[in-house]
């Protein structure tokens, strides 16, 4: 989890922290357990894994509806997506998805 902001000419720094603080405090409230910065980059790995993967995450950005397309088109890899919010954080999900087991051949074990 994180929490970003970007500071300007003319904006207190004071600011620039609480909103960084504000981001973080979203993301941790949201019931996930990775931010809307990391779900989409997962993805690529959950696809490639062996057996089922499983992620919680906050609402889904559309770069992580974007990625799940894109891995399933190209690794066959099966994703579900399940909401499974509370009264507290109604917008989180359960990302599922049984990969496709790549195993790279030029790695010795």
């Amino acid at each position: 989890m994180a929490g970003s902001a970007l500071g300007k000419k003319g904006v207190p720094a004071e600011r620039v922290a609480g909103d960084s603080v504000d981001e973080l405090l979203r993301n941790v409230e949201s019931g996930g357990c990775v931010d809307e910065h990391l779900q989409d980059q997962l993805i690529i790995f959950m696809a490639l894994a062996a057996g089922k993967s499983r992620v919680r995450s906050g609402p889904l950005t559309m770069h992580t509806k974007t990625a799940i397309h894109i891995a399933e088109l190209v690794t066959k890899a099966s994703f579900t997506v399940t909401p499974c919010g509370t009264d507290n954080s109604p917008e989180t999900f359960l990302i599922e998805c049984d990969g496709i087991g790549l195993i790279n051949e030029n790695i010795f074990e």
